[in-house]
């Protein structure tokens, strides 16, 4: 099931992932110049107009890994991703059927995130990871997805979010112990992005480049059903969320949460790929909206109807 999203990772620069401004900063890492010196000089010049002011997480990552080893790595995530996929949509679907095309919709999802790993790489690779560890989370299984989660976080603040939900869904269910553990992936965050604004502040820049920023909503819209148009992606992206919201359970709860609460942060300054958080989960919400209505529309249907004759003797 992972052919497709691979061959969507396939299709990036053979130099490296990515758009221009993140290709040029890796570029000129593998030829050794600084980071944060380089920032220093690009940014006043228009890199990341209108956006966060990147970690050098993801740079240094794609510098040691090189362009194959950096195709490699997404395509594995992808895989685990839907290999987890697969086993958690067997407590959401009753039947195989069911199962299978929520297989087909996640395949989607995670496709779309890979085309927007190539388009904008830290928005991507920060939504991918984001799924992943939405997907991992049981209860009593946190561990690993709240590493997960703090590492996209080091990739972009926005996933700062994540972690805000899933801590506070685990307080709210009683998971103390959990709900510590989210604690300190927000912990962590907000101290590797302080001592990034440290580092920014020295050569002269603040935390968001300036610019134009890019609509949040229109950017999820257009990675979310990219040959659609506009109107018609947010609307399918609108029904998708409806859809998580109607589905019980705590992997529905937490994805519906994040797809909610996500956007209306991705309108902060610099936060909008935020509005990405839940992108490959979010394509299960049109089965889960379409089964809603259905049996809506059935249970209008076949409603019983008692016919009252009187009788005159």
């Amino acid at each position: 099931m992972a052919v497709v999203s691979v061959t969507a990772a396939m299709l990036a620069d053979p130099v490296t992932l990515g758009d221009n401004d993140h290709a040029a900063v890796v570029a000129a890492m593998r030829s050794g110049s600084d980071f944060y010196g380089l920032i220093g000089g690009i940014v006043p010049a228009g890199a990341f107009a209108g956006r966060l002011i990147p970690l050098p997480t993801l740079a240094l990552v794609e510098m040691v890994a090189r362009a194959f080893g950096t195709v490699v790595l997404l395509c594995g995530v992808l895989a685990a991703v839907l290999l987890v996929g697969w086993d958690r949509l067997g407590e959401v679907f009753a039947d195989k059927r069911g199962r299978v095309l929520g297989a087909l919709m996640l395949l989607g999802g995670t496709t779309a995130t890979a085309l927007l790993v190539i388009a904008e790489p830290h928005a991507g690779w920060c939504a991918l990871l984001a799924g992943w560890s939405l997907l991992l989370r049981r209860r009593g299984r946190w561990i690993e997805a709240a590493a997960i989660a703090c590492i996209a976080a080091t990739i972009d603040p926005s996933a700062i979010v994540l972690a805000l939900v899933m801590g506070a869904a685990a307080w709210h269910e009683g998971e103390r112990r959990e709900g510590l553990g989210w604690l300190i992936v927000i912990t962590v965050t907000g101290v590797a992005w302080a001592a990034h604004c440290v580092a920014l502040g020295r050569v002269g820049l603040g935390a968001v480049a300036d610019g134009a920023q890019i609509g949040p909503f229109d950017m999820v819209a257009a990675a979310f059903l990219p040959m659609m148009p506009p109107a018609l992606a947010a609307a399918a992206l609108v029904i998708a969320i409806v859809g998580w919201s109607v589905v019980r359970g705590t992997l529905a709860v937490r994805t519906a949460a994040v797809a909610v609460v996500s956007p209306m942060i991705a309108y902060v300054p610099g936060m909008q790929s935020a509005a990405a958080l839940a992108l490959t989960l979010l394509p299960l919400g049109l089965v889960f909206a379409v089964e809603a209505g259905a049996l809506l529309a059935t249970a209008a249907i076949s409603r019983r109807r008692i016919t009252v004759t009187r009788v005159t003797r």
